[in-house]
């Protein structure tokens, strides 16, 4: 079995269902999302917990009047430990880009994450999140997206949403699925979309559900915010 398919089960799915979460406070908007092209910083990576598991990469650069953080990869302990680390020495009040790329992720580690950008944007600091023009974010990411405002998005860039499974053997049921899906809307994804989902399969176990961000916006799913022209 692939690192892709073992992710996609411990992705978004196992990662709405561990413990509370709530929707985002304050709105900070950050004007004008950094372009592409930028000179980045790559943070050193912590040794990978599990080989077969490679950490994301991730780096920082600072662009105009925003700091931007890009995670590329699987999401992992040691990829939020550095993610949290990085938030903790940016200067109050800097406002930050977290641009994503990602298959998914572990449970914990991604949870921490959506908490620590929630947090950050309660107390101020205002956090968009963006995915680039042909790349993805699948499963637990979008999530991680979900945690930001606003939340950009190339017309071409991929969002996957599934059922959630477990690793070790791959079941699913109808709590931890309502339990997923009751967590996606808490975040900010429309009711009515949702219902386009669970129509289509989606949230069946048996379904990967993807669709490009213009679709998302035309449908109103609030998952994108923004489309980038």
């Amino acid at each position: 079995m692939t690192v892709r398919t073992l992710v996609r089960w411990v992705g978004l799915g196992a990662l709405l269902m561990a413990g509370a979460a709530g929707a985002a406070g304050t709105h900070g908007t950050i004007h004008g999302a950094p372009a592409d092209g930028m000179a980045a910083t790559a943070i050193p990576v912590a040794p990978p917990s599990a080989p077969e598991f490679p950490d994301a990469a991730l780096a920082r650069s600072e662009q105009g009047n925003a700091t931007v953080l890009r995670v590329d990869g699987i999401i992992t302990a040691g990829v939020e430990q550095r993610f949290a680390e990085t938030l903790r020495g940016l200067p109050a009040g800097r406002p930050l880009v977290v641009e994503l790329s990602s298959p998914g992720g572990f449970t914990s580690a991604g949870y921490k994450m959506i908490d620590a950008v929630l947090a950050e944007r309660q107390s101020g600091r205002p956090i968009a999140t963006r995915v680039r023009g042909g790349e993805s974010c699948e499963s637990m990411c979008v999530g991680l997206y979900l945690a930001g405002y606003p939340r950009y998005a190339a017309p071409s860039a991929e969002f996957m949403v599934h059922a959630p499974r477990m690793a070790e053997n791959g079941r699913m049921t109808m709590r931890s699925t309502q339990a997923m899906v009751q967590r996606l809307v808490s975040l900010g994804a429309s009711p009515v979309w949702i219902d386009r989902v669970k129509a289509a399969g989606g949230f069946s176990g048996a379904v990967d559900y993807r669709e490009k961000a213009d679709r998302l916006t035309a449908d109103g799913a609030n998952i994108v915010t923004d489309l980038i022209r």
